[in-house]
């Protein structure tokens, strides 16, 4: 279990660990998960749960934009460092290039990327590094035969780091469904263009361009047909928002699998399968095939879907067990027993309903960080 860094740094529900590139460096000798937030990433994360779910799951989480750096800094928490994706993986073979325990897997690139990549990293580190590439066809994330096709590939390459350069999410959400068939794979690592970058076929911006935080525009100039959409549509009410975290306005409403996975009312495995089901029949919601399986009732879906998120919002507040019965997680009868133990003890209402086992303490701290409770 990889510990993040304690001081951890929240640009618009995302938490980065706050760590230097040398840090990250050596950490990752033990292997993990890396993500590398942009503002394009950030923008996407509120609109996408499961990209979200895979960002709370992975491992390292640090700052791959410069205008993310100068955002932590006018919110009073500032990063030590930008540590962007292609900036980390050619700083990582550097580190590792003397560790014969680590070999690389190369997948995505435009077509023929990958190979000059992984000749021209040999060339650089002196050994046979990067032991395997493979560029997958348009489309290859929808066809199953062909994603074992890659697992199988990985696999028998025996490398310990795979690094993917399919652009986000696509990159994440492919590494983080398969990741658990690469019993080889130790460290994983989403890195955009960076293959390309790597072979030379298409350039990075000037170190100054990069520093100042004109990274997007020069990409912008670079590839208008390709990036004009998510540059100047998508990011554009990144800061906005910004200004609303600044002014402490900015809220953002978990997805509700997450909601009931942080009150510790599903698992992180169910709400991930219930997320691969969606994303094959969007028609079908979330709590209806939690309902559906049994796993909640529909009392509770509704109250956590419709009256948790104004809770924070009402100014009259009511006692915590009202809330509790509201979700279908306490009666009447457990109610009236709690209020006689507290009178007796002095004990605190969710406490008891949490040591009794009728109450996750998840959600009971769910509630409390919404409300003031009258007992």
């Amino acid at each position: 279990m990889i510990t993040h860094s304690s001081e951890r740094v929240n640009l618009l529900n995302v938490y980065l660990d706050n760590l230097s590139k040398r840090e990250l460096l050596s950490r990752l000798g033990d292997g993990g998960m890396v993500v590398t937030p942009n503002v394009d990433h950030l923008m996407k994360l509120q609109k996408d749960p499961e990209f979200h779910q895979i960002y709370r799951k992975s491992d390292y989480v640090v700052c791959d934009s410069q205008v993310l750096f100068y955002a932590s800094r006018v919110l009073g928490k500032p990063i030590q460092e930008k540590i962007s994706g292609s900036d980390l993986f050619p700083a990582f073979y550097q580190y590792y290039k003397d560790d014969l325990d680590v070999s690389i897997f190369l997948l995505g690139g435009v077509p023929g990327s990958a190979q000059t990549a992984k000749r021209r990293i040999n060339q650089k580190v002196g050994r046979e590094m990067v032991v395997d590439v493979y560029c997958p066809p348009f489309g290859f994330e929808h066809d199953e035969a062909e994603n074992e096709k890659i697992v199988t590939l990985i696999n028998r390459s025996q490398a310990t780091v795979l690094a993917v350069g399919l652009g986000a999410p696509k990159q994440e959400k492919w590494i983080y469904k398969h990741k658990e068939k690469l019993p080889q794979v130790k460290t994983f690592l989403p890195i955009g263009a960076t293959i390309n970058f790597e072979a030379g076929f298409v350039p990075r911006s000037p170190r100054w361009v990069s520093e100042v935080g004109l990274e997007w525009m020069y990409r912008l100039m670079s590839e208008p047909h390709r990036l004009w959409k998510r540059y100047l549509i998508e990011d554009l009410p990144f800061g906005w928002l910004m200004i609303q975290q600044l002014l402490n306005l900015y809220q953002y409403n978990l997805p509700l699998g997450q909601l009931l996975q942080e009150a510790d009312l599903l698992s992180f495995e169910q709400v991930e399968s219930i997320l691969a089901i969606q994303a094959q029949n969007r028609h079908r919601k979330f709590g209806e095939l939690v309902v559906d399986r049994g796993w909640l009732e529909p009392t509770t879906l509704d109250f956590f879907a419709e009256q948790f998120p104004q809770l924070n919002k009402k100014r009259a507040q009511q006692p915590l067990g009202e809330y509790l019965k509201a979700a279908a997680l306490l009666n009447e009868r457990q109610i009236h027993d709690i209020l006689l133990e507290q009178n007796r003890y002095g004990r605190r209402f969710g406490e008891i309903a949490v040591n009794k086992g009728w109450v996750p303490q998840g959600t009971v701290s769910l509630l409390l960080g919404n409300i003031k409770p009258v007992y």
